[in-house]
């Protein structure tokens, strides 16, 4: 069984108002996205569904945490990670996406799989700077082997190199230059 299958929202036969659908994400989730930046994870997505005669406005909820490496020292941790945001489906002749949060679904079509729209956004919600939090005492969560390796390779600034006056005369010619 495709483990995607089981993040569709099967729309045909509800009735017009609101409808709320509840799924998990977890590891077998990020294995099926091979380029995935995350692991693991544990998240609970919440969608609220407003349906219509032409139109369907899901609000999506992501909240939980997803296993990611971290930018200092590589070593996997644990990212607390909320995600909120509309998508709005109508409906028309052919399936075709008009924008990020804008789906057109053909008219025979009786679900939605949003697998791929919770992909995208948990990897949208990620920060830029990914980094183990600090520990309670108030020292670097990171691993201190590689913490130590890093300070061993740090190179500190090595003198300025002295002018060559040959430069400043030919500096001093295109200021001259660009001032008229």
């Amino acid at each position: 069984m495709d483990i995607l299958r089981k993040y569709e929202v099967a729309f045909h036969g509800l009735k017009e108002g609101r409808h709320t659908f509840e799924f998990l994400v977890k590891k077998e989730f990020f294995e099926n996205y091979t380029e995935s930046i995350v692991s693991n994870g544990s998240l609970r997505v919440t969608v609220s569904l407003e349906k219509s005669l032409i139109l369907m406005v899901l609000d999506i909820t992501i909240r939980g945490e997803v296993e990611v490496p971290c930018d200092r020292c590589l070593g996997l941790f644990m990212l607390p990670l909320h995600y909120q945001g509309k998508l709005f489906v109508n409906f028309g002749e052919t399936n075709e996406e008009l924008a990020d949060d804008v789906l057109v679904l053909n008219t025979n079509e009786h679900s939605l799989n949003i697998a791929q729209y919770i992909y995208e956004n948990i990897h949208l919600s990620l920060p830029y700077k990914r980094v183990h939090p600090d520990l309670p005492n108030g020292e670097s969560g990171c691993n201190p082997e590689m913490l130590n390796k890093l300070n061993e390779l740090i190179i500190h600034d090595t003198p300025a190199e002295p002018n060559d006056s040959r430069w400043d005369q030919l500096k001093g010619l295109l200021n001259k230059k660009t001032l008229n």
